[in-house]
């Protein structure tokens, strides 16, 4: 079985790897620092939100997604 995919997790680890703080993300994505904690707390993220926060932190998150899907398809289909 495939591992639990958690969007927010992955976001909230590529800001700690470029050493950026809440507050910085927050400002760059236009939302309150309270509203970040709740993005890092979510599995899946609204595609607009998803598409802002890859271009500020330069990670494509929908390919993190992707590639967490075809392995959840690959699994459905051995079955």
């Amino acid at each position: 079985m495939t591992e639990v995919f958690h969007l927010g997790r992955l976001i909230r680890q590529g800001l700690d790897n470029q050493q950026r703080t809440v507050a910085w993300f927050a400002k760059a994505i236009s939302c309150d620092r309270s509203n970040c904690y709740d993005i890092f707390a979510r599995r899946y993220i609204d595609t607009e939100l998803l598409e802002r926060i890859s271009r500020v932190l330069g990670r494509n998150f929908f390919k993190d997604l992707a590639e967490y899907m075809e392995g959840v398809v690959r699994d459905t289909t051995q079955v």
